[in-house]
């Protein structure tokens, strides 16, 4: 068959998948499915209700694990009426466009440097080492259809019409709680920018194309020449004020789709084309994306972005992310940056750096787990870029503070992810994280990592050791106390101890000692300078007891509140005079102790 086009066929070995939205029903792709039967009349279509409502709690990876086992039994039914089906044509709405991608990406089997999820390995057994193999009707997919497909994911924006504004900021404040609650994601969550499922997509649907192009060799029947390399196509709609533009289109792992414009069509009503006005117009987008050729779409196709993505740089072996923290704008990482690339100075291996912002990071959203989580999806979705731009680096990284965060927590929830060699400065992270998991993984996600401890960082002994303490949230003391992994893990390497604060590990003494790590992974302990043997005293004694800090800190802010009301009552002659005044003052206190935490 040609994969470019499929004119002329009737239908007779064809299945078409149909996925609808969130919110939606099977029903509300009927005039899909018209256009489906009026375009192939002895096509089989399966439109299935998806566990999708508003409220659904449902694992966007165990829906697509059915969806699975579903069209294997309807493959397995056609060979046994001897009609077996020759074309397989996929296609999905908004959150049904992404469970298409994630259920082509499954059927072409598991690409080992971007694992599948634990969903979709129920049939091995734990200790199986073999990759999910290749489904049968994976090389019958000719295309896969998007219509209004947030690839990206969707977020809050200035892009929402009012109508829509106020539905999603009350529904994110409702899923926080849900979460808070049960420790799971609602559905529409897990489909956020930057959530686990996308950019584990993001990733796995990379490592599928750049596997499917290797295999591409002229004149081969092998199976896997197609499995990986259908041709997609993206529906725009031309007004859609749900979800961004750059959400919609993803030109990092959606760089060699064809987009087609769907004119006076919406988000939703993108899929709606019996309606007598503008129906006509969304059917013959949708025919064409359907049944046209390859050279017919190129035609129509358009530019979906003004900014278009660099072409992959093949020639970067190694890259590096330097990540801030808290209370930082990372000005310091271009300095490390360059460091590293002047210690290299290797003719045979490129290196690239990256040391993007997230913004500044005040103290008091460092303490709230949803405000972190997203900066850990900032830093994925920066890493998935990465991995399209340099196809055949190798991947390290420098944190500091909440920088150190980021990567823990990237490994613990992003399986694909891997570094090479890693270095925390003033770590925030669990002392007792176990990196062992990831050191020794098959195949291993992290090589080698270089830990540095400051004589007095107060920063990490009072605040992330207080969590660490009373077990509450995932902060921790490695920046004061070290990880205790180091005992038995040769891998990890620890500096005990380097004079200074919070910030004395990405000063320029160590600039040096980073950048040889990063390059060679391995530590000359030895030779850091200065390098002490006792951390601070009081910051030791106070370390050990964080609540008691807390307690001073609470009982100052007291204090000075008790101070302000001593002075209006000196001060201020009658009683209502004072009651003014008290409740002027109380209200500027509290602005300023808000200041302070939202700024410092």
């Amino acid at each position: 068959m040609n994969r470019d086009s499929t004119e002329g066929c009737d239908g007779s070995a064809t299945l078409v998948v149909l996925l609808h939205a969130y919110t939606h029903r099977a029903c509300n792709l009927a005039s899909v499915e018209d256009v489906v039967r009026r375009a192939w009349p002895k096509a089989d279509v399966y439109r299935p209700d998806l566990p999708a409502s508003l409220f659904s709690m449902a694992n966007p990876n165990e829906i697509v694990a059915k969806l699975l086992i579903d069209i294997d039994e309807k493959y397995l039914e056609a060979q046994r009426k001897a009609v077996p089906y020759e074309n397989i044509v996929l296609v999905g709405h908004s959150l049904g466009a992404l469970l298409a991608r994630k259920l082509y990406v499954v059927a072409c089997g598991e690409v080992l440097d971007a694992p599948l999820e634990p969903e979709f390995r129920r049939d091995f057994t734990q200790s199986d080492p073999q990759p999910i193999p290749t489904r049968q009707w994976a090389a019958k997919v000719s295309r896969i259809v998007l219509l209004a497909g947030m690839n990206r994911g969707w977020r809050a924006s200035h892009h929402l019409s009012l109508k829509h504004a106020p539905f999603w900021a009350l529904g994110t404040v409702l899923c926080h709680a849900i979460h808070f609650l049960t420790q799971r994601w609602p559905l529409i969550f897990t489909i956020r920018r930057g959530a686990e499922f996308i950019t584990q997509l993001r990733i796995q649907w990379l490592f599928m194309r750049r596997r499917a192009g290797s295999f591409q060799r002229p004149g081969t029947s092998d199976s896997a020449v197609w499995s990986g390399g259908a041709l997609t196509v993206q529906l725009l709609g031309s007004r859609d004020d749900m979800v961004a533009p750059e959400d919609n289109v993803d030109l990092v792992s959606g760089g060699d789709f064809i987009y087609l414009d769907v004119p006076y069509s919406g988000h939703a009503n993108v899929v709606e084309m019996d309606e007598p006005t503008f129906g006509p117009g969304r059917t013959s987008v949708f025919l064409l994306a359907l049944r046209g050729s390859l050279q017919e779409m190129r035609r129509e196709a358009v530019v979906p972005s003004d900014e278009h993505f660099a072409s992959p740089d093949e020639n970067v072996r190694r890259m590096v992310f330097v990540i801030h923290g808290i209370r930082d704008v990372g000005y310091w990482t271009h300095k490390i940056a360059r460091r590293i690339k002047q210690r290299a100075k290797s003719p045979l291996t490129e290196w690239a750096t990256e040391t993007s912002s997230y913004g500044y990071f005040p103290m008091l959203p460092f303490l709230f787990p949803w405000y972190r989580r997203q900066k850990v999806e900032w830093l994925m979705d920066q890493y998935a870029e990465a991995l399209a731009r340099y196809p055949n680096a190798s991947f390290s990284y420098v944190g500091h503070s909440n920088g150190t965060y980021l990567l823990a927590k990237a490994l613990e929830l992003y399986p694909c992810c891997a570094f090479d060699n890693v270095v925390f400065a003033g770590s925030v992270v669990r002392s007792s994280y176990d990196w062992r998991r990831f050191l020794y993984a098959d195949p291993p996600r992290i090589n080698a990592v270089l830990n540095f401890v400051a004589t007095g960082d107060w920063v990490v002994a009072f605040f992330p050791k207080f969590f660490e303490i009373i077990k509450l949230q995932d902060l921790g003391s490695a920046g004061h106390d070290g990880f205790t992994v180091t005992r038995r893990t040769p891998k990890v390497y620890q500096v005990t101890y380097v004079r200074g604060g919070h910030g004395a590990a990405i000063e320029e003494p160590m600039w040096d000692v980073i950048a040889d790590f990063v390059v060679t992974g391995s530590a000359r302990v030895s030779e850091v300078h200065p390098v002490l043997r006792k951390r601070t005293l009081w910051i030791e004694v106070l370390g050990r007891f964080p609540p008691l800090v807390w307690t001073i800190i609470a009982a100052f802010a007291w204090g000075i509140w008790q101070g302000i009301q001593w002075f209006i009552q000196a001060t201020v002659p009658d009683a209502f005079s004072q009651g003014v005044v008290t409740g002027f003052a109380l209200a500027t206190y509290f602005l300023v102790l808000w200041l302070v935490l939202t700024r410092v």
